[in-house]
């Protein structure tokens, strides 16, 4: 689980936990995460094999889940 500095956002839950939830999203489902903050559920459902969209309205939460799906 991330802990301290490992976090990139203060409510940032564990990745391992988010796929489980994810697995239960149906084979070609869609995960809407409409306050992705660091991105952890995106990469989850990525990790799933699952097409996700999410939303942020922090510019700076935006980067950071950017900078976690894309880099």
């Amino acid at each position: 689980a991330p802990r301290g500095d490992e976090r990139r956002h203060m409510t940032e839950k564990p990745i391992g936990l988010l796929e489980q939830l994810v697995a239960l999203c149906p084979s070609g489902g869609l995960v809407l995460d409409p306050f992705c903050g660091s991105g952890s559920t995106l990469d989850a459902a990525r990790n799933q094999g699952r097409s996700a969209i999410g939303f942020e309205l922090n510019d700076e939460h935006l980067e950071t889940a950017g900078l976690r799906l894309f880099v």
